[in-house]
């Protein structure tokens, strides 16, 4: 059975307006940019959630890049997010591409009653789905990515020093909301809770930690021909337990199909980056629990969008990872 993640090749509702709706040259003319045309017949990548209008533009140079109007209310943690972009494409990490600063040396512009930022546009090859899970070269190239990412990242908080983010806590507090407002999915549930409130959750508080992507699956990643050509969403990006992102990575990845978690996909993954060394054991050791936990995000998710289809899948994937958490730490070498 087929379990499709969100696509991030939809077209959000609010997409359909035209930049022509938009002073466009007049908000360009913060970056120095000159407006040549629009192309409203590429579909970004990404998740449209993340800004209230975007589209493609080409600008005088015929360089194009990515136009977004923001919420008024995301604006510190938007900087947040480009500060830490900039920080890692300076730093020598393939694959990221920095929002530009505009006249003043800001990311952000505030023009035509908006808040505005721009990206450069780097294209790609869409993923054919489910069938992207049988390359295994994409396991080995999001491995090297994170390996890489790991080792230039120190210093890098990405805007929240103060804590890692812990999905132990998250889950807990989940199931404490579920059990007062949804008491029948909290009753589908609690025995994957229970198992990880017991088996995972003291492991996880010790897990070392260090940035992370925090959203680092296949369809944030913008592919080329046997290579990737950019990592987009940073907006879970932070301090988190090191193996975060492969847990993230493989649940995701077996969202699409539960067979492919021992797929070539997920095995050329894993073993690209226990050859790597730059992991501690202990993550790898909690790998099935943490791939388990971090589905209650997922869950969280699809209720907050209210998309009963995939909640219901969801919840039939946190059982399929809870009966089969022995097969597949066979299945990995664990």
């Amino acid at each position: 059975m087929v379990y499709p993640v969100y696509s991030v090749y939809s077209v959000h509702e609010s997409e359909v307006t035209q930049l022509h709706h938009f002073p466009v040259a007049e908000i360009l003319h913060c970056w120095s940019l000159k407006f040549k045309s629009e192309h409203t017949e590429v579909v970004l990548a990404g998740s449209p959630e993340r800004s209230l209008f975007r589209t493609v533009i080409e600008d005088a140079g015929a360089k194009r890049f990515v136009l977004e109007q923001l919420e008024p209310s995301v604006l510190r943690r938007k900087r947040e997010i480009a500060s830490t972009v900039e920080a890692l494409a300076a730093r020598g990490l393939a694959g990221v591409h920095p929002c530009l600063r505009n006249r003043d040396g800001d990311f952000i512009s505030k023009a035509a009653g908006g808040f505005w930022q721009v990206c450069p546009f780097i294209d790609g090859v869409e993923l054919k789905r489910p069938e992207y899970t049988l390359d295994a070269w994409r396991g080995k190239a999001l491995a090297q990515f994170l390996v890489d990412m790991k080792g230039i990242s120190d210093g890098i908080s990405g805007g929240d020093p103060g804590a890692s983010f812990s999905i132990a806590v998250f889950a807990t507090e989940l199931m404490g909301k579920l059990n007062r407002h949804d008491p029948a999915i909290a009753r589908v549930v609690e025995p994957a809770f229970l198992f990880l409130k017991e088996r995972f959750f003291p492991a996880h508080d010790r897990l070392p930690v260090a940035f992370c992507h925090g959203d680092a699956h296949p369809l944030n990643v913008i592919w080329g021909d046997g290579e990737i050509r950019g990592v987009i969403d940073w907006e879970f990006s932070g301090t988190k337990p090191e193996i975060y992102d492969a847990a993230l990575v493989v649940g995701c990845i077996g969202m699409e199909d539960p067979e492919s978690l021992a797929g070539p996909l997920v095995m050329a993954f894993l073993d690209e980056l226990r050859a790597a060394g730059c992991y501690d054991a202990s993550g790898f050791d909690v790998l099935p629990e943490f791939v388990l936990a971090l589905r209650f995000a997922w869950l969280s998710d699809w209720m907050r969008k209210k998309d009963g289809e995939m909640e219901e899948m969801e919840r039939d994937y946190i059982r399929l990872l809870l009966d089969g958490r022995e097969e597949l730490r066979r299945a990995w070498g664990l």
